[in-house]
């Protein structure tokens, strides 16, 4: 069944938690240095757009995702498991990444026409490709997820591993530690 019950909401709340400090990991704080950032800055406004996608997006689709993988193919064997590990790196990480640089810009309070369109254009591919690198090296943990744990927990589990992949892609979809913000969005000075 593709649409969730509604006594999952709670379980599906807190099954985006974990993914949604993904960013906050990558983040750098105003206040302190933070030894998890290269630049030394923490952005509060993109934690908590990165958090919001998470949350009202990427976490959602996910469920719909995973149960839409399950209805198609139920996991009764390892190949079943590799299939949906395969399915979400490469259709679900491409919708996520394109939604978490349009939600994130947005929500940052960038112009979608002028600065988050073109710094979507700019670095779609160069962060994609950050998470397929990410997504294989975390692969053999999503692998585990999909194959031993039913469909209601695999979102919480995977979103665990995703924390690595999230800091990943919020890293790189905003410059990758190239200087200041508008570098980063890729808008010309």
């Amino acid at each position: 069944n593709v649409i969730p019950n509604p006594s999952d909401r709670a379980s599906r709340f807190v099954s985006t938690s974990p993914r949604a400090g993904g960013s906050t990991l990558q983040q750098p704080s105003k206040r302190k240095h933070n030894p998890f950032s290269i630049r030394g800055t923490y952005n509060l406004r993109r934690s908590l757009a990165r958090s919001l996608e998470c949350i009202l997006i990427s976490s959602p689709l996910m469920h719909y995702g995973y149960d839409l993988f399950e209805s198609l193919l139920p996991v009764s064997s390892s190949f079943a498991a590799l299939a949906h590990v395969v399915a979400d790196s490469v259709f679900l990480d491409g919708i996520f990444v394109g939604t978490g640089i349009i939600a994130t810009g947005i929500m940052e309070g960038h112009s979608l026409k002028r600065e988050v369109l073109p710094n979507l254009r700019n670095v779609y591919v160069p962060t994609l490709k950050a998470s397929v690198a990410t997504s294989s090296a975390l692969m053999p943990l999503q692998f585990l997820s999909f194959r031993f744990l039913p469909v209601q927990l695999r979102v919480l589990s995977v979103n665990a591993v995703d924390l690595v992949w999230t800091g990943v892609v919020s890293f790189v979809s905003h410059g990758g530690g190239r200087g200041h913000h508008h570098r980063e969005l890729g808008v010309s000075e």
